[in-house]
C-alpha cells in the first residue's frame, strides 16, 4: 500500500545508488577526479553513460574544453578516496595525488583510469543538454577496462550524507 509523502522523505528510499569517479585531464595536463551521483546508461547502441555535473566542477570545465573523459566504478575499497573526490574542489590541488589514487594512461581518451576500480569506461563527449539546474553530459564509450580480481565488489552511495559501502547479496 502507498501513502503520500514529501519528496524529500520519499528519496531517502531510493538507496542504494550509483557513484562513479570521473576523471579528466586539462590541456596543460593536469589530472582531476570527480565523485559523480547522478549517472545512469543512456544509450546501449552505441554505449553511452550520462552525468550530471555541476558548472562550477572543475570536471565540467575539463570536459568542456578537452571533450573526453573516464569514468570509473570504484571498488569497495575505494570508499575514502570517493568520498575525498567528492569533497574538495579541483581547481588549486592534486585531488588524485592527495586522495593516493593510482592511476595509469587511457588507450585512446586522454585522461587517466584508476587502477583500483572495478571498470573504467573511456568516453568522448557527444553532448551536454540542461533540462533543470544541473548540466547532463552525454559520453559515448569508445574503450573499456575491468579490474583483473573478479570478486572486488562495486562501491555504492547507500544511505544520505554520502554513506558509502558495497551491496551485499545475500543467498538463501
Amino acid at each position: 500500500m502507498q501513502k503520500q509523502t514529501d519528496i524529500e522523505k520519499a528519496l531517502l528510499r531510493k538507496y542504494p545508488e550509483q557513484v562513479v569517479l570521473v576523471t579528466t585531464r586539462n590541456k596543460e595536463g593536469k589530472n582531476n577526479v570527480m565523485a559523480v551521483g547522478w549517472v545512469a546508461m543512456a544509450s546501449s547502441e552505441p554505449v553511452m553513460f550520462v552525468l550530471g555535473i555541476d558548472e562550477q566542477a572543475c570536471t565540467y570545465q575539463n570536459i568542456i574544453e578537452t571533450k573526453e573523459f573516464v569514468v570509473s566504478f570504484p571498488s569497495e575499497k575505494m570508499a575514502k578516496e570517493t568520498l575525498f573526490a567528492g569533497s574538495v574542489h579541483g581547481y588549486n590541488r592534486d585531488k588524485i595525488k592527495e586522495a593516493g589514487l593510482k592511476v595509469q594512461n587511457a588507450e585512446i581518451v586522454n585522461a587517466p583510469i584508476l587502477v583500483d576500480a572495478v571498470a573504467n569506461f573511456e568516453c568522448r563527449l557527444v553532448e551536454i543538454t540542461k533540462p533543470g539546474d544541473c548540466p547532463l553530459i552525454v559520453g559515448e564509450v569508445v574503450a573499456a577496462w575491468e579490474n583483473s580480481n573478479k570478486k572486488l565488489k562495486r562501491l555504492y552511495t547507500v544511505g544520505k550524507e554520502h554513506k558509502l559501502a558495497p551491496v551485499r547479496v545475500i543467498k538463501k
